[in-house]
């Protein structure tokens, strides 16, 4: 197992000017990124505030519980218990509870926060907890319920068979009996390999036990990063919304000022030209509420919260009324969730993707409407895995790497296969289209001046006879592909890995194939490697 860096050219955008700490961004972030001690200033900055004692002693007896049920969860309890003390600070990343963890980029985002965590440790002489947050809220069940699988070497949907309710996934129980037949599903499209079978009965194991889509995830979770003390918290847990009830009344009760912080941060965004990261209108009140099991997004216009399909309706005091009663119908949107983890939390720094980044660049007036600096952000770890035959056949071929992961793959197949003969068969090709056309032009004027219909049977001829070397031109290229099919299937095998469907891997496959061939302990090996978040991609060759 090795890692590279390869830089890549990232588009313009928020993302590419961060990392280059383009001047005049001040106006999106309170720290400069890896700018001198910015991360100690964070310190100064935490150590100022004032944190709710009860609240910290309740938010760490729930993760207490919620971690003893887990297992082998020592390294996570003793995380948790230094959150008591006021010296603690976190390092906070997260993701929607996607089946088999959804995408690898969920890995990685748990690998940066352990990561950095570890790095600021030591760093700053300080307790860092790593804690991923899963937005057990989320409802969008079409997001949460497919992975992709190889199936005759194309990436396809692979869903599981189940009612979209619109519940949170914390809500949403798992239909056990179709899970294991969409795991069998999974794992056919895998290649037999030592690992296969007891990685297949562990997730059987750990489905056995979860009750509830976010269930299976934290725990799938907490299995592939068993001793590194990552410690989960589940957002959507009515244990947790109770906590965080407080802060949703002040976010009801400031809401007017919400909406144009919001705005402002949004306005300053697209005012140094870049393109809008989320739509968000302005009526929207960033909160959701769950009625008749359903998680509906609040409106507010005219001193009156309104869900979005129009049906219920509340005023302010109907609104703080209901948060007293039933803090577990509520919850946070995009807007909102970067604040309550910072209520919550003594935020060090979050970990966010690209487009993450984006909508995080337009929250500093909302932030300071609370009277908060936005926390420090630490660019994800983004990772491409190479196989080995991949690898050999890239190496063999001279070819690029970035070229690849830049799209420009089927580029270099065309280039590839016209550099393998002599034959110029677009050029011929070509050329007989272009005087086929001229020779054939008073044929179909004399058709014209004759009748109608000859007119329109001479133009259809015109056609029949273009087609005739279109075929040819088919026939001679399909000639040459099958003289180095075997050539042109490893290039196809390398694109397939390393920019399926034509996007990022780490978008596209999930964590159980890399598993599948180097087993948990490659998890902890590729942990145990030397890696800067640095924002620049990096390649792992297996």
């Amino acid at each position: 197992m090795k890692l590279n860096e390869i830089h890549l050219n990232p588009s313009a955008g928020i993302f590419r000017d961060y990392l280059k700490q383009q001047p005049g961004l001040n106006v999106l972030f309170d720290y400069t990124y890896e700018s001198e001690n910015w991360l100690k200033k964070r310190v100064e900055e935490l150590s100022q505030r004032e944190y709710n004692s009860a609240m910290r002693e309740a938010l760490v007896e729930h993760l207490l519980q919620l971690h003893n049920g887990l297992h082998q969860p020592e390294a996570s309890i003793e995380n948790i218990k230094k959150l008591s003390h006021k010296e603690t600070v976190v390092i906070v990343g997260g993701q929607q509870a996607g089946l088999l963890t959804g995408p690898l980029y969920t890995i990685y985002k748990a690998l940066s926060v352990l990561i950095a965590a570890r790095q600021q440790e030591k760093e700053l002489g300080l307790p860092v907890v790593p804690v991923f947050w899963v937005a057990g809220e989320d409802h969008d069940f079409e997001e949460i319920r497919f992975v992709y699988r190889s199936k005759e070497q194309k990436w396809k949907k692979h869903p599981i068979e189940d009612v979209d309710t619109q519940c949170a996934a914390s809500e949403k129980s798992i239909p056990k009996e179709e899970l294991a037949r969409w795991l069998d599903g999974v794992f056919e499209s895998l290649p037999e390999t030592e690992f296969t079978k007891p990685l297949f009965e562990q997730i059987l194991s750990v489905a056995d036990t979860s009750d509830t889509y976010t269930e299976f995830f934290i725990q799938l979770m907490n299995e592939f990063f068993l001793q590194e003390g990552l410690v989960f918290v589940d957002a959507n847990h009515p244990d947790v919304r109770k906590i965080e009830a407080e802060f949703f009344k002040q976010l009801i009760h400031s809401i007017e000022e919400l909406q144009t912080s919001q705005q402002e941060g949004l306005s300053n965004f697209t005012e140094l030209g870049y393109t809008e990261p989320i739509i968000t209108e302005e009526e929207n009140a960033h909160l959701f509420i769950r009625v008749d099991n359903k998680r509906l997004r609040l409106d507010y216009e005219d001193g009156q919260f309104t869900t979005r399909n129009g049906e219920c309706s509340y005023t302010k005091e109907e609104l703080l009324q209901l948060v007293d009663l039933h803090p577990e119908c509520f919850s946070n949107n995009v807007v909102t969730r970067p604040l309550m983890q910072e209520w919550l939390l003594p935020v060090l720094a979050f970990i966010p993707g690209p487009g993450e980044l984006a909508y995080w660049a337009t929250l500093k007036p909302a932030f300071h409407q609370f009277g908060w600096c936005m926390p420090p952000l630490i660019p994800r770890l983004q990772l491409t895995i190479v196989p080995r035959t991949v690898q050999k056949w890239v190496s063999e071929e001279q070819l690029s790497y970035q070229d690849i992961l830049e799209g420009k793959g089927t580029d270099l197949k065309k280039e590839w296969l016209d550099a393998q003969h002599q034959y110029p068969i677009e050029e011929v090709t070509s050329q007989l289209k272009t005087d086929l056309d001229r020779i054939h032009q008073p044929l179909r004027e004399l058709a014209e001046a004759m009748d109608t219909t000859l007119h329109s049977m001479s133009k259809k001829n015109l056609a029949l006879l273009t087609n005739q070397i279109h075929f040819m031109e088919k026939r001679m290229n399909r000639y040459i592909y099958e003289t180095h099919r075997t050539s042109i299937k490893r290039f196809d095998e390398a694109l397939f890995w390393l920019h399926p469907m034509g996007a990022p891997q780490e978008r596209i496959l999930h964590p159980i194939i890399f598993i599948n061939i180097v087993g948990q302990s490659g998890l902890s090996r590729l942990f145990q490697q030397s890696i800067q978040l640095n924002g620049v991609p990096k390649l792992l060759f297996l």
